[in-house]
């Protein structure tokens, strides 16, 4: 029986620590491309940015790391990576063109909201 309740806790610790990851991301960013804002989708996490380029945004959280993919109206599209600093305002990433999270360069911001 402890046992049991042992595996109980740790996976309730577990699914608490995966859904602070990504409300983490959740929020309104000013970032080096424009303001970014992510929200809680159905099953993703999605976003729209807008400034020097604008689109969508759509991912998942994975080890504490946003994967996401991003498509603009001209039909460009391409996958990038977020992580957000232990506070919560400071957003780090990159984007890459096509299936590369890295090959475009930087995406920082600081949380607005």
């Amino acid at each position: 029986m402890k046992f049991i309740a042992l595996c109980l806790t740790v996976f309730a610790l577990s699914a608490s620590s995966l859904l602070a990851d990504d409300s983490s991301f959740i929020g309104t960013w000013s970032t080096n491309w424009g303001l970014l804002i992510i929200k809680q989708g159905e099953e993703k996490l999605t976003g729209k940015y807008s400034g020097k380029f604008s689109g969508t945004i759509e991912g998942t959280v994975k080890e504490g790391k946003l994967h996401y993919k991003w498509v603009q109206p001209n039909g460009e599209w391409g996958s990038g990576v977020f992580t957000v600093s232990e506070d919560g305002n400071t957003l780090t990433g990159t984007w890459g063109g096509a299936n590369s999270e890295t090959n475009g360069g930087a995406w920082n911001g600081k949380r607005e909201s």
